[in-house]
């Protein structure tokens, strides 16, 4: 037993299945009238659905199947299992996280002299069950044999399953590492006891899926000539404290003889094994791979106890030096980085991103990365921008006015204080942070009219009454929400057509835990991220995993860039996909986001050094303008160098005070200044700026 905690726990061995229910399998109708007059039956994945194909393993597959042997197991030699029932009824299904391709089946019928090509099929998918009905009993069919003769199969009422064989061809180099697995293990999956703490959880679909991976790859490893060689390079492997040494050749004997395992799943400890028990928790199902945690100490610890040895020694703990854990650690990781392993990648079943399991740790950085053009087709690639950018609103003429506290119903110059602006269509949020009078003022602004429609001053959250708990200072909106920072370390989502609260990202305590932001000062979104700047650093969460009432875990933290008291505002440049982020301490923070990879910090691609305290910055049609301290307060810049190109503190008429954040939408600049005798909104044309 590998411990997961440190005291109080013993080992379990011997656990015995518990009986399990014999519901029916999932059955499929058969394929119905489908003119079937000759082979082979030709079957591209385009002519998959739900009358001939159902998914093993699948999360809405119930339990009382697959605990069932009898209906959910496998042989490691033989992941692909086909038969044909007394019904005609021909049933393949393949027990692999991965796709096969270009598979042909070859039969034989009692009473033919020579097999026949029987089925092809363009891609056998991961966890397939395919079922055709073949009219053996009312049709005669052509066929093609071997040798090309085409011959006749009658039609026979009588043919039974016992009167036919099935051979498998197949040229995908998966198919060919498949089969060069040499152990004799029997798969399935147990509910084992329903008393003992360390079994009251039992697998989900979702785990079941990670042991069919982790079968497959172990024992493609056992069998690999690689394995072998490396078995018997290693240092001596020891039975006992006594140094002891084992018999390499009769270990790997007995390793690719063990007659199989059956899968569970334990809580309190990592593992549990012994003979064909195998008993491992959720973590050690998902950290395996070599580019999620690499980490496989307790499935060979666990092994190691169903092949018989104990503690002692070096095959579980490695008491008298480094042993078989270590051993299979490298071959296994070596094996995974060359893509040679089964299924080397955990992008092949994502099961972090999985909802039907006990954990939430979607995100874990991977070790080693793996690049791969096969995995990019299953899941768009590495990098999560996979999203689109929400361009709409940005339509409409450019516009002219000026908005303060007059416009705001019931408001004074100490209770409408604008920080940060953003206009949607014919939309402007107002982010208002006057002391004691947070709040977010939404207007209307069609043909330049200033017409105040709401406030979000305080929102449902449940049964409890919530309000901006810290001051508010940024405000975005995209695919019809309304992100508002502020300094609780929070920042609100609401609904964007009925402003009800949506979720928060942040628990509203500073913190870089798995839900937390240092404060939250400016908010963007960007291709499918949500991009918060706190107080230290940038920091990233999925848009796509955003459910009502519920957090979302961070994605990644950029870079920790210092922390300093001030004004933080973001602009993606969407040419280059470059992040620009203003810091107080007089720079420029550039990221590239087309770099950003699961779970590791964004490095900063360079920084530049701006002659003022930087407040925010927008792009318009490739320039980039900021706000800022010092004297001159709204520029345009040189966007590699930082260098100011124009000093636009004065547009026409209007001489800006103290401007802080802004964007430019609509063609036109819609900018906060907080001036001592007046805070207000411009709306100045963009043509203005030249």
């Amino acid at each position: 037993m590998k411990r997961f905690f440190s005291t109080g726990l013993f080992v379990l061995a011997g656990i015995f299945l518990l009986a399990v229910s014999c519901q029916k399998d999932k059955e499929l109708a058969p394929e119905g009238e489908k003119d079937i007059k000759a082979f082979p039956v030709t079957l591209t994945e385009a002519d998959y659905n739900s009358e001939n194909t159902y998914y093993l393993l699948n999360d809405n597959e119930s339990p009382d199947v697959f605990f069932d042997a009898g209906q959910r197991s496998f042989y490691v030699t033989q992941p692909l299992q086909i038969q044909m029932d007394d019904e005609h009824n021909f049933q393949l299904r393949f027990y692999s996280p991965r796709a096969l391709r270009n598979v042909t089946i070859w039969a034989t019928i009692d009473g033919y002299e020579e097999e026949f090509r029987f089925m092809s099929l363009e891609k056998v998918m991961p966890f397939q069950q395919l079922r055709v009905h073949i009219p053996f009993a009312t049709k005669d069919m052509t066929a093609y044999t071997r040798s090309g003769k085409k011959i006749q199969i009658m039609a026979n009422p009588h043919l039974m399953k016992e009167n036919m064989t099935f051979t498998i061809e197949c040229n995908d180099p998966y198919w060919k590492r498949l089969q060069s697995i040499r152990c004799k293990w029997y798969i399935a999956f147990g509910r084992y006891s329903d008393t003992h703490q360390n079994w009251r959880y039992k697998m989900m679909a979702s785990h079941t899926r990670e042991a069919v991976a982790i079968a497959l790859n172990m024992s493609y490893m056992f069998s690999s000539e690689r394995f072998e060689r490396a078995l018997h390079d290693f240092g001596p492997l020891h039975s006992d404290n006594n140094k002891t040494v084992i018999d390499k050749n009769a270990l790997l004997t007995r390793v690719l003889n063990h007659s199989g395992l059956l899968f569970g799943y334990t809580t309190g400890v990592m593992g549990l094994g012994g003979g064909t028990t195998f008993g491992i928790h959720e973590s050690c199902y998902l950290e395996h791979y070599a580019d999620d945690r690499s980490i496989t100490e307790t499935i060979f610890h666990e092994f190691a106890h169903c092949v018989g040895y104990g503690h002692n020694g070096n095959m579980t703990y490695e008491q008298t030096g480094p042993g078989w854990v270590t051993l299979c650690n490298n071959v296994y990781v070596d094996l995974s980085l060359d893509k040679e392993l089964p299924v080397y990648s955990r992008r092949f079943i994502h099961t972090r991103r999985n909802k039907n399991r006990y954990f939430d740790d979607i995100y874990v950085t991977s070790k080693h990365v793996i690049e791969d053009p096969e995995l990019d087709a299953l899941d768009g690639g590495l990098s999560p921008l996979q999203g689109k950018t929400d361009q709409g609103g940005n339509g409409g003429g450019p516009l002219t006015f000026r908005l303060d506290y007059t416009d705001v119903p019931g408001a004074t110059a100490a209770t409408f204080r604008p920080k940060d602006v953003y206009v949607y269509g014919d939309t402007l949020y107002v982010v208002n942070d006057a002391d004691n009078h947070y709040s977010l003022e939404i207007f209307n602004v069609a043909s330049g009219n200033k017409k105040h429609v709401a406030s979000i001053r305080e929102w449902k959250r449940g049964e409890e009454t919530e309000k901006f708990s810290g001051r508010p200072n940024g405000v975005t909106r995209a695919n019809g929400k309304l992100f508002v920072t502020h300094e609780n370390s929070r920042t609100e989502i609401f609904d964007a057509a009925t402003h009800r609260f949506f979720t928060c990202i942040g628990n509203g305590a500073w913190g870089t835990g798995p839900f937390q932001t240092v404060h939250a000062f400016d908010v963007l979104l960007y291709k499918g991220l949500v991009l918060i700047h706190d107080k230290r650093c940038v920091v990233a969460v999925e848009e796509r995993i955003l459910e009502a009432g519920k957090a979302p875990r961070i994605y990644l933290r950029f870079e920790g860039v210092g922390e300093a008291r001030g004004t933080y505002g973001m602009a993606v440049d969407e040419q280059s996909g470059w992040l620009y982020a203003v810091h107080p301490a007089k720079r420029i923070d550039v990221f590239d986001l087309t770099t950003i990879r699961e779970g590791m910090s964004l490095m900063r691609m360079r920084q530049m050094a701006y002659k003022n305290v930087p407040y925010d910055l927008d792009f318009c049609n490739g320039r980039l303008f900021v706000s800022s301290g010092g004297e001159e307060k709204f520029c345009e810049i040189h966007p590699e160098t930082g260098d100011i190109l124009k000093n636009h503190t004065v547009i026409g008429d209007i001489t800006l005070q103290s401007p802080e954040k802004f964007c430019i939408r609509r063609n036109t600049l819609f900018i906060t200044d907080r001036t001592i005798n007046g805070p207000c909104v411009y709306a100045i044309p963009m043509s203005k700026l030249k």
